[in-house]
C-alpha cells in the first residue's frame, strides 16, 4: 500500500514538472451564453485545486480506471480537441461540453462553458430522462426519438479514475443518441487542472 502511494506521489510530481516545462498555449477566446470565455494555461498548476479534485475522485471502488475507448464510434479527445470544440461547436450553439459529475463535485472546479448533467439523470430509471433528451435537441413523436437535430456532446468527469462520463455515455447510446454526436474527454478535471488550464470554482 505504501509503495502504491509512493509511486502515485512520484507520478504526480512528474506530471507537475512536465506541466511547468511545457510552453503556455495561446488563449482561446469564445462566447458562451452571451459571455466571453477565455481558456488559458498557467505554467504553474494550482496544487490546491489538483489535491481537491484528486480527493473528490476517491469515491469510486478500485481500480476504477476508465477505458481509453468508452464505446464504439465514440471518439476520445485530448485537451486541444476540447478547446477546439468549445471555440467552434459550443460557440456556434451546435454542441455542449457536459460535466457528468454530481453538482457537489463541481464546487472544487469545472471547465468554463461546461454544463452539468449528472450521469444518473440520463439513466432509464429516471422518469424525467425524456425531457433531458429533448433539452439536448432530440425530438419525440409517439414514443420514438429522432436525434437528427440533437446537439453534439463532449462528456467528461473527474478524470481517468472515475466512471460518471462512461456511465452517461452508455445511457445516452442506449437511449438512441448517435455515437457520432458524442465524444469523450477521458482526462477530465484531473488532467485539465494538472495541465494548468482555466477552471471555475463553484456550482453553475
Amino acid at each position: 500500500m505504501k509503495r502504491t502511494v509512493f509511486v502515485c506521489t512520484l507520478i504526480g510530481i512528474g506530471a507537475i514538472a512536465v506541466a511547468e516545462t511545457l510552453p503556455v498555449t495561446a488563449d482561446a477566446v469564445f462566447t458562451f451564453n452571451g459571455e466571453e470565455i477565455v481558456i488559458s494555461r498557467n505554467s504553474t498548476p494550482d496544487l490546491t485545486s489538483i489535491a481537491a479534485i484528486s480527493e473528490a475522485n476517491t469515491s469510486c471502488p478500485a481500480p476504477c480506471l476508465s477505458p481509453m475507448i468508452v464505446a464504439e464510434n465514440v471518439a476520445t479527445l485530448g485537451e486541444l480537441d476540447v478547446i477546439e470544440f468549445l471555440s467552434s461547436d459550443v460557440e456556434n450553439g451546435d454542441g455542449l461540453l457536459v460535466d457528468a459529475r454530481l453538482p457537489d463535485d463541481r464546487v472544487v472546479g469545472f471547465i468554463p462553458a461546461s454544463v452539468n448533467i449528472p450521469s444518473a439523470t440520463v439513466s432509464p430509471l429516471n422518469p424525467y430522462r425524456d425531457e433531458i433528451l429533448m433539452a439536448l435537441g432530440a425530438e419525440q413523436f409517439q414514443g420514438i426519438f429522432d436525434f437528427e437535430n440533437a446537439l453534439k456532446l463532449v462528456v467528461f468527469d473527474g478524470g481517468p479514475a472515475t466512471q460518471d462520463a462512461p456511465a452517461l455515455i452508455t445511457d445516452l447510446l442506449d437511449a438512441g443518441y448517435p455515437s457520432g454526436k458524442i465524444a469523450y474527454y477521458r482526462g477530465g478535471m484531473q488532467v485539465w487542472t494538472t495541465l494548468g488550464l482555466s477552471t471555475i470554482e463553484g456550482v453553475q
